[in-house]
């Protein structure tokens, strides 16, 4: 898995080159992922979906995340990304569906890794009433969702707590409801700049 070549790039977004995954991020090197967030509306009401992401995850184990995301391979184009959807949650959502929101460049600088992205964000409304989602346990624990207006203001820093909803998938595979409050230390520490324009594209979305 470390071994994967994704493509590299300057600050510009132009592909410079290739190089193992590990590198990439070991020296901070500019690369694209893909970012695909779940919606759903409930009476007049949205919701915004998180991953729990695994407890054997190298990086950021048991916190909240995209609700799936991959890294792009040096041979794929982001529509390919979608393999994570069904990889990580198990659906299998037709790419014609979700809508493309643009590119938004995000940095997390940890003391073992700076991870540099150019992220291909996509959005997709959820109209089923109840979603048969599987999740892939090596890569998530969970699903939650809290509503969109407590996500965004946790998220940009506007409020401390929010509650969400959802559940948890134990070792045994046993799925458990579950309601709990949480802070912006439970979710991956994302550039506060990559949340104000997810949002801001999330409300011109909804207002399509």
């Amino acid at each position: 898995m470390e071994q994967e070549e994704l493509n590299i790039m300057n600050d510009r977004h132009e592909t410079i080159g290739t190089a193992a995954r590990s590198d990439v991020h070991a020296q901070g090197l500019w690369h694209e992922t893909f970012h695909f967030w779940l919606l759903k509306k409930e009476d007049d009401t949205v919701f915004l979906y998180f991953q729990l992401r695994s407890p054997e995850k190298k990086d950021f184990p048991s916190l909240l995340d995209i609700t799936a995301a991959g890294h792009l391979l040096a041979a794929e184009q982001p529509p390919d990304g979608m393999r994570e959807v069904e990889e990580e949650l198990g659906l299998s959502i037709p790419f014609k569906e979700v809508t493309y929101t643009g590119i938004i460049q995000d940095e997390i600088h940890l003391p073992s890794f700076i991870d540099r992205e150019f992220c291909h964000v996509y959005l997709y409304m959820e109209q089923k009433e109840h979603m048969d989602v599987h999740l892939q346990k090596e890569e998530v624990a969970g699903l939650y969702r809290a509503k969109l207006m407590d996500a965004q203001q946790l998220l940009t820093g506007e409020c401390e707590r929010i509650q969400i909803e959802g559940f948890d998938v134990d070792a045994a595979g046993e799925r458990r409801e579950e309601s709990r409050e949480v802070d912006v230390q439970d979710f991956v520490p994302h550039e506060s700049a990559y949340y104000k324009h997810l949002f801001h594209a999330i409300h011109q979305f909804l207002s399509q």
